[in-house]
């Protein structure tokens, strides 16, 4: 019975009967009705339990249901939840799905794997709803979600929870990319950055390359038609891009003069800001034109972040901030590595770190500068012996303080102690020995006393009592 009034369907179905020759019909729309509705209670149960988006194929259709699973999972050691910074739209939709609404308990009561791409940024999230322009019934996302979220609950473990999430995605993908009309919605462009964030995590360019590939196509498709993209969708396209490339090492299909909406050029009304740091000018021979051009804009990120106005995070002055450190690492990572010094190789990665740190909570405390922050443990490692760092000792100084700082609890950040522990008993020895000495060091190149100052400091007095122990 429909509500003539609303369109809302009647939850009741009123069967006439005028006589006894009516009972047999009568009986036969009763039992018809009854399979109808308990159908659809029992996809009320589904919905309730989360089950509605299982995925069953011949080696798991005898399985038991995700939630009857065993949902203990080993936790990675990361101290924030990228998703708390806007967290109604995930319970918006956790509504529909209280499997969704477990998850999101899960990842809040743990430390989950922080995922790496921008629809995190706080730029996304804040209109997350409005710029994806979708709805609760949007499997696509809500399966992309879930899929981030599991796999974030874990500890970098792919396992058959993710796994099927993954299957409804990739089903729900090819669906959408037979319409033109589903294909170019920011919802389809959104899930499968989703889709590319976790490969990303899982060191699978190949794979990576592919959901940005089929980005690529879909932009040109939309420009072609002349879809809008809004703001917020092409950011996380960036920036799921470029940091896609940076941990995965895939292929770009994009860079920071692709859209027009991240350009950015130096203020002329600051060019005090624009300037080498001190401790960069005496190495400058041997670093690339490209390259001291980048470290005088980060030079002036570090500017604005330490100004009494970068407290203000209204959204036109955030996204001039974004445009800039887009400018900024997006050069970075297109910088040529060709016979390169080591001194260079290493302040090229010292560099995209403290541009990285430079920046909000969100981007501090994402996979990046702990992934950064080993590839420069390495490349100091091996250049260890190399006479160059002889002569530029501070140099030096600063690069072990801004790796080990950034570096996470544990064996990265315990190699970074016993490098500079040997540095300074050999080509650092008496260079300081308090931090006010240190301090005046760090200044001469890339430093920030809002940014900075309390990691780096920790890691001195870190490094300092362990130095006493000896």
């Amino acid at each position: 019975m429909v509500d003539q009034e609303d369109g809302i369907r009647s939850p009741y179905h009123f069967i006439a009967s005028q006589s006894s020759n009516d009972d047999r019909t009568a009986r036969r729309l009763a039992r018809s009705h009854a399979v109808t509705r308990g159908l659809e209670n029992k996809r009320r149960a589904q919905l309730k339990l989360g089950h509605n988006f299982r995925v069953i194929s011949p080696k798991n259709a005898n399985k038991q249901p995700m939630s009857r699973r065993n949902s203990n999972k080993a936790l990675i050691n990361q101290p924030y939840n990228p998703f708390s910074a806007s967290p109604g739209f995930f319970h918006w939709l956790a509504t529909e799905s209280p499997k969704l609404h477990e998850l999101l308990d899960r990842v809040a009561t743990s430390k989950p794997m922080e995922p790496v791409l921008s629809v995190s940024d706080e730029l996304v999230l804040q209109n997350f709803r409005p710029i994806l322009r979708t709805g609760p019934d949007d499997d696509l996302l809500l399966s992309a979600i879930m899929l981030t979220f599991s796999f974030a609950s874990t500890a970098g473990n792919f396992n058959r929870e993710c796994l099927e999430y993954q299957n409804a995605a990739l089903s729900s993908v090819r669906q959408r990319i037979s319409s033109p009309n589903t294909a170019t919605m920011e919802s389809t462009l959104g899930s499968i950055l989703l889709l590319a964030c976790v490969e990303a995590q899982q060191r699978a360019p190949r794979q990576v390359q592919l959901h940005m590939g089929a980005i690529h196509q879909l932009l040109e498709v939309c420009q072609r038609k002349g879809v809008y993209l809004s703001d917020g969708i092409k950011r996380a396209i960036f920036w799921s891009d470029l940091n896609a490339a940076v941990i995965a090492g895939s292929a770009r299909v994009v860079d920071h003069t692709t859209f027009s909406e991240l350009q950015w050029k130096r203020d002329p009304f600051s060019p005090d800001f624009f300037i080498l740091p001190s401790g960069f000018q005496a190495q400058s021979h041997l670093l690339s034109e490209d390259f001291v051009e980048i470290l005088k804009d980060i030079c002036a990120l570090q500017c604005i972040r330490d100004s009494a106005l970068f407290g203000i995070e209204d959204a036109l002055s955030m996204a001039h901030v974004d445009n800039h450190q887009a400018s900024i690492q997006s050069r970075l990572v297109d910088l040529p590595n060709l016979s390169l010094s080591p001194i260079a190789e290493c302040c090229q990665i010292a560099a995209y770190i403290c541009s990285t740190m430079l920046r909000c909570k969100i981007w501090r405390t994402s996979t990046i500068p702990s992934h950064l922050s080993l590839q420069l443990l390495s490349k100091l490692q091996e250049t260890n012996e190399d006479t160059t760092w002889n002569d530029s000792p501070e140099l030096l100084v600063w690069l072990l303080h801004v790796g080990g700082a950034f570096a996470p609890p544990g064996a990265i950040r315990m190699t970074y102690i016993e490098l500079l522990h040997l540095n300074l008993s050999t080509r650092l020895r008496g260079l300081y020995t308090t931090w006010a000495e240190l301090h005046i060091i760090l200044q001469c190149f890339i430093w920030s006393e809002k940014a900075f100052m309390s990691q780096i400091q920790a890691f001195w007095e870190e490094c300092h009592v362990s130095y006493r122990l000896e």
